[in-house]
């Protein structure tokens, strides 16, 4: 039904007389009135119309209305439709609540005041008219979002094609280049040489700028997932500061990491993590002179770890900083070996720091350097747990799927997880749309297994996977399973830690134990 169509409302009542005064009384020309002359007929006739109200008389013989009321609660089809009693009986509250139990919203009461039910019919009327059109208009937006997608997806597919057929080439020219003006082929001189280092430096720079963009590509339409775990920052600086440390060194800079003894172990997506800081970094070392300093610090701060990366280089003004996170934008480029980029590496860490719930500021001033920081919470399993779960359910598409929470953990007293356990379980999971991580439990190492599936399903996941260590022969592995269904993916599955409540879902297996 469209909003612009008449409304549809019915009166039941067992009398001729009475549904023939109140039609008359509620006739209008936006308004199809329909009337049934029983129960039975009522329900019948419900079946095969869209109605915005009934209007019910509670006294009739065969089926009063109450029971009327009752049974339409029953059926998905009538169980939404708004319900006002029209009656003669007595106001007191025990007929009242009677009513109201059976699923009216509302009382009229004989003799019937034409204000009052005008008024009354009135509201349901734009009540529906409103339900109509709020749902004409998620219908057309979910029409536009699968458009949108269906563009996201073709330009997913272009640069990824773009990008194979351009890294070929470049990958040639750019070993030819280097042989050439590595003299491997031939002497050169000087000017030679000079052409030669500015088409190898550009080369890299597209080979630089196709990867970004894959990146920048692979966050903006959602194919690029958080595992978010348990990180040792020290970990990451080390590594970052290896990557660093020669480039630096031969560009007269200081660089220096600094992690306070107090800092804990924190929460987010190692990888992209490192990925921010590598971004951080190099757009730190492009911009420092000779000579200058790029710090690199972490500090425990409100339940959380701040991470900056300073410099003392040219500083940003006020009017450009607003436009740092925006794609290509370079600031005082120019070519030669100094400052060059592919205008990316902020926007890409900026939405990495956006899907970590953070956000990547800011802070320079010109002639003085730059500092950019952004903030981790700190670990604990409860935000594990939950991130591994919103994470998972969220994703572009996934959110009105059906989903299934599985615990796998060692028994009590016996050993940890079995070996192998990563590689059988990944081997089960639909490609990019299951998901694992492991927690650790009061003293125990639990697997949390997320699958966008129903019991049905889960029961096929843990049999397979019971299949594959009674494969290894492995004997009684002594793992135990937990399964909880998550039929409202907005709500966290279990209300405390470490104490953990599931339901089972009484899945049989053998080598694999169900506990409550």
């Amino acid at each position: 039904m469209s909003v612009s169509e008449a409304l549809k409302i019915m009166l039941v009542d067992d009398r001729p007389e009475n549904l023939e005064s109140l039609k008359k009384l509620l006739e209008r020309p936006d308004l199809e009135i329909l009337t049934a002359g029983s129960g039975n007929e009522a329900l019948t006739m419900m079946l095969d119309h869209d109605l915005a109200l009934v209007l019910l008389d509670v006294q009739m013989p065969d089926m009063d209305g109450f029971e009327v009321a009752e049974l339409m609660r029953r059926n998905i089809r009538t169980r939404q439709i708004p319900i006002i009693f029209v009656t003669a009986i007595n106001k007191e509250r025990k007929h009242l609540f009677s009513g109201y139990e059976a699923g009216a919203v509302d009382y009229i009461f004989k003799p019937v005041d034409t204000f009052i039910i005008r008024s009354k019919v009135n509201v349901f009327l734009e009540i529906k008219r409103n339900n109509l059109a709020r749902e004409k208009l998620v219908a057309e937006l979910n029409q536009a979002n699968n458009r949108l997608q269906e563009i996201s997806q073709r330009k997913s597919d272009f640069l990824s094609a773009a990008s194979h057929e351009l890294r070929t080439p470049l990958t040639v020219i750019k070993e030819y280049t280097s042989l050439v003006l590595e003299e491997i082929v031939g002497p050169l001189n000087d000017e030679q040489k000079g052409c030669l280092s500015s088409s190898l430096r550009n080369c890299n720079r597209l080979a630089n700028l196709v990867n970004d963009l894959l990146d920048l590509d692979s966050i903006e339409s959602g194919h690029s997932h958080l595992k978010r775990e348990c990180i040792d920052l020290s970990e990451i600086f080390k590594n970052v500061k290896n990557d660093f440390a020669e480039k630096c060194n031969n560009a007269g800079q200081i660089l220096r990491f600094n992690l306070n003894d107090d800092v804990p172990e924190v929460l987010g997506d190692a990888g992209m993590i490192t990925q921010v800081l590598v971004n951080l970094v190099g757009n730190a070392s492009k911009f420092t002179p000779g000579g200058g300093k790029i710090s690199v610090k972490a500090s425990f701060k409100n339940d959380s770890v701040l991470i900056e990366v300073q410099d003392n280089g040219p500083g940003i003004s006020k009017t450009n900083q607003e436009q740092v996170f925006e794609r290509f934008t370079q600031l005082n480029r120019r070519d030669g070996p100094g400052s060059q980029g592919t205008g990316l590496g902020l926007p890409i860490s900026h939405k990495i720091i956006d899907m970590h719930n953070g956000e990547l500021g800011l802070d320079s001033e010109e002639g003085v350097g730059s500092s950019f920081h952004f903030q981790l919470p700190v670990y604990n399993v409860k935000r594990h747990v939950e991130t591994f779960v919103s994470d998972g359910i969220t994703r572009e598409g996934s959110l009105a799927q059906q989903w299934t929470f599985v615990f796998l953990k060692s028994q009590e007293n016996g050993p940890d997880l079995p070996v192998g356990l990563t590689r059988d379980v990944e081997k089960l999971f639909r490609k990019g749309e299951d998901r694992f991580t492991f927690v650790q439990i009061e003293g125990k190492v639990w697997c949390l297994v997320l699958l966008r599936t129903d019991s049905q399903g889960t029961a096929s996941f843990l049999a397979r996977l019971e299949d594959r260590f009674t494969n290894q022969d492995s004997g009684n592995t002594g793992l135990l399973y937990s399964v909880q269904s998550l039929d409202n993916p907005n709500d966290f599955p279990f209300p405390e830690f470490p104490k953990l409540k599931f339901q089972s879902l009484g899945l049989p297996t053998s080598n694999l134990r169900s506990e409550s």
